[in-house]
Order: structure tokens, then sequence, then C-alpha cells
């Protein structure tokens, strides 16, 4: 990092990228409107009996709702991901939760809860419940100017002896490289 200075002020850091930290250095988005074809999970106690991509915790099964492909510009670049799951009608499913989590390169995640909207059995409609869109956000800092793959992953989860199905019509991945 460099300092800029006019009549002997420093004015703030340059990033290698000449640009100074904090400044968004690229945008990378991709999302689904809730026009989209309901996509489906189809998950048992036996699925996800590991912790997969870098995520915190086992018994989920994923899928890809969204991908975006960024290549830093600078190894002391954050990588700031926001993701949206646009959830709908699922049914009454003792010991099922859902949620989504946010991976790098698919080996380590932005994982902000453990089983959200758990205990969808406590819905008394049998036809079922539209749960609201949710939300999970943070930071990557890959430290390499290689491309990296981010993708937003919804999952469900359920325990033994159950299966669950959940449902989303919409999802949006939005990625922003900020020099650091």
């Amino acid at each position: 990092m460099a300092l800029i200075k006019l009549n002997n002020q420093s004015l703030s850091a340059v990033t290698s990228a000449g640009l100074p930290t904090g400044s968004v250095l690229d945008f990378k988005q991709a999302n689904a409107q809730s026009g989209q074809a309901t996509i489906g999970i189809t998950g048992t106690a036996a699925t996800g009996a590991s912790v997969l991509y870098g995520a915190t915790l086992a018994g989920r099964t994923y899928v890809e709702a969204q991908s975006v492909t960024i290549t830093p510009k600078s190894t002391s670049s954050i990588l700031y991901c926001y993701g949206m799951v646009g959830w709908t009608s699922m049914n009454a499913t003792s010991t099922m939760g859902h949620g989504q989590i946010i991976t790098l390169n698919d080996t380590t995640a932005i994982d902000n809860s453990d089983f959200p909207h758990y205990m969808h059995s406590a819905i008394t409609s049998s036809t079922g419940y539209y749960y609201p869109s949710t939300f999970v956000v943070g930071i990557f800092s890959p430290a390499s100017t290689s491309a990296q793959t981010i993708r937003l992953r919804p999952f469900v989860y359920v325990e033994t002896p159950n299966t669950a199905q959940g449902s989303f019509k919409a999802s949006g991945l939005f990625v922003t490289e900020i020099a650091g």
C-alpha cells in the first residue's frame, strides 16, 4: 500500500488496484425472481449425515440455488456476500428445519444459523405453510487473485425417521469485492 500526499497531507491508503481501502473493485450477481418454477429439496435423516461445504452442522441436504465466479483483483480484497432464498409452501414435517449457506469454492461457508424454522410439525395446517424469505450475509478473504466460485446453497434438515421436502421459488446471490 502507498499513501497519496497532497500538500503534505495523507489522503488515504491505496491498494495495488489503485483504489482506496474500502472501495468497491467488482460486483457479481445471480438471481431469479419469484416467477421461476418451484425448486424442491428432498432430505432424509440418512442424507447429509456429515458436515458438507465447510458448514458448521451435519444432517443437512443441500441444493445449489445460485452461483457466481469472481476473480479478485488483489490478495488483500474481501468478498462481501449476501444471499436470499424465497421459500414457498412446505408441508408440516416433524423435526424439520430449513435455511441456507454461502460457500467459497465449496470448501468454506458463511453459515449464520443452525436449523432455522425448526419444528415444521408445529404448523397445524395440512396444506402447508408459506415461510418468509431468509437471508445469509458475511465475508470471505480468499487471499488470492485466482477465480473464486461462490454458491448459495439452500438446505433442509430432518431427523430420523422422517423425510422432508423444502421448496423455494426465488433466490439471489450478490458478491462485492472490496479493497482491503
